[in-house]
């Protein structure tokens, strides 16, 4: 009888930080077992991961892909699976590296012409609350390299919001490319953009 495999997902409790605030930790793996055996088995440190044991707190159907049809299909479509979670803002597999695009606001009493406003996009691996701190305290590297943009530190006011999308990029080249891009379409709506590059 051939063995049925399955991509089970499973929400944990927050074993490490979360990549957004309101989405969970999960465990995503490829296993012949329900999703309640698996749930069972790593609630009494029976299964591996082994780090996943004991942290387990409830099988999330709603996040499980349709049937494999083999276990290469399964370790294939896990491997697709697991990004596109990440790309939602899930924290999978203790996988915390995640960057975003940022706006901040600007205000330079000498610039009078700046369209719609005058912003700084960048993108970062930090939390864009965490990363606009760094640009406003003028925070440096513990051998004295600058983290700040000269001209946030300077005019920056706070995160634009309406400006930003709730999106995660697995790569710092993906952030980039996105951030190039967000650059661009909000110089082209009429924003004076620094940074974006």
């Amino acid at each position: 009888m051939a063995t049925n495999y399955r991509i089970a997902v499973i929400e944990l409790d927050d074993i490490c930080p979360r990549i957004e605030p309101d989405l969970p930790n999960l465990y995503v793996g490829v296993t012949s077992r329900t999703p309640e055996e698996l749930f069972d088995g790593l609630s009494n440190n029976k299964f591996r991961p082994t780090w996943a044991r004991g942290h387990v707190l409830k099988p999330r159907y709603d996040l499980v892909p349709d049937r494999c049809t083999s276990l290469d299909d399964a370790r294939h479509r896990k491997a697709e699976h697991i990004k596109g979670l990440r790309r939602q803002g899930f924290t999978v597999n203790k996988n915390t590296e995640a960057y975003r695009t940022y706006v901040v606001n600007l205000h330079n009493p000498k610039k009078t012409d700046v369209g719609k406003g005058y912003i700084y996009v960048g993108q970062t691996s930090k939390s864009p609350e965490d990363r606009l701190q760094e640009h406003l305290s003028n925070a440096r590297t513990a051998d004295g390299r600058r983290l700040a943009s000269r001209v946030v530190y300077k005019y920056g006011q706070n995160l634009n919001r309406a400006l930003m999308k709730r999106h995660i990029y697995l790569s710092q080249e993906e952030a980039k490319i996105a951030e190039a891009n967000l650059a661009e379409i909000l110089q082209q709506k009429g924003y004076l953009v620094e940074g974006g590059h």
